[in-house]
């Protein structure tokens, strides 16, 4: 299963800045990366916030939800298990709260947006975007764990800022924000589109699509302790 290297998104770059070595198992590979407790959760809560802004507009049902959503792998134990759907339950128990409170329409979720600047394509799934009375939009991703730092600017984010790129180039969406939601912190952040520097953000990205063309795979040594293949890499780059 060789990734199209032409085709670049969010995921693709942020593995290869992390480890060149990992890129290359995950996309070049095809390697799976194993699910955890996090993980696993963020799936879930994903998979129903996904479901219920499709189907409801009665927060009371949120929760009936995340009980079809649950996704019960990753866990060491019946316990464990148990412990993490409580803490999403908790999360998403805020949520709900909160969305009595919306005043903006949810206009789609999980919405796929797809532009090219030759020969790249820059390819992107953005979780939640919403109108504004005002006529504005707003792109939204959730973020479900907890080691974040919210004082951090994120007019600084790669993600969010290819996220603002693709709403004004595939979806041609010219007022809005991008905005972070802190799930487990009942907390958002936001910036408007125009705080994104496209042309940093586009170079950043083919940056990296050029070291993918030439097969440039060098492993990232520091980043071995954190890597989910580091019980399946012989930690040398490949011989292509």
């Amino acid at each position: 299963m060789y990734s199209d290297i032409y085709e670049l998104n969010f995921s693709k770059i942020k593995t290869y800045r992390e480890c060149p070595l990992e890129y290359y198992l995950k996309y070049v590979q095809g390697k799976r990366e194993g699910l955890v407790p996090a993980s696993s959760l963020g799936v879930s809560i994903h998979r129903t916030l996904e479901e219920y802004h499709r189907n409801s507009n009665d927060p009371s049902e949120l929760l009936s939800y995340y009980d079809d959503c649950w996704l019960g792998a990753g866990y060491s134990s019946a316990g464990e298990q148990m412990e993490w759907y409580l803490k999403g339950k908790k999360m998403l128990e805020i949520y709900a709260q909160r969305e009595y409170e919306r005043k903006t329409t949810v206009d789609s979720t999980e919405r796929e947006f797809i532009f090219e600047e030759k020969p790249w394509t820059f390819r992107g799934k953005i979780d939640r975007i919403d109108k504004h009375p005002d006529g504005s939009w707003e792109v939204i991703d959730y973020k479900t764990g907890t080691d974040v730092d919210l004082s951090l600017d994120i007019t600084g984010s790669l993600q969010l800022g290819i996220y603002a790129v693709g709403a004004r180039r595939a979806w041609n969406l010219k007022k809005g924000k991008a905005t972070f939601y802190y799930v487990a912190f009942d907390q958002t952040v936001s910036a408007p589109f125009e705080a994104f520097d496209e042309r940093k953000i586009l170079d950043t990205f083919i940056e990296v699509g050029k070291k993918i063309e030439v097969n440039d795979f060098e492993p990232n040594l520091a980043q071995c302790e954190h890597c989910p293949f580091n019980t399946r890499c012989n930690k040398t780059a490949p011989q292509i």
